[in-house]
């Protein structure tokens, strides 16, 4: 099987909001690296894209795997 890892900026200010998405450009072999590598990519993507909005917005990021040839 093969995933694909998908992130999601969220706001937390008052209630959940997701409004970003990222595809993270890698393919997994398993759940268990993909999932790891959330971890990764969303302490990265809000570093690197969101910095400045972490506080004021109350952003956090959740993810989750997707197994490639499954419906959304």
């Amino acid at each position: 099987m093969k995933y694909i890892l998908i992130l999601y900026v969220c706001s937390f200010q008052s209630s959940m909001v997701c409004t970003d998405s990222h595809v993270v450009p890698l393919e997994f072999t398993n759940y268990k690296d993909c999932i790891l590598q959330g971890y990764k990519s969303s302490h990265n993507t809000l570093l690197e894209n969101y910095d400045q909005r972490i506080e004021d917005e109350k952003l956090a990021i959740k993810f989750h795997c997707k197994q490639l040839g499954e419906k959304a």
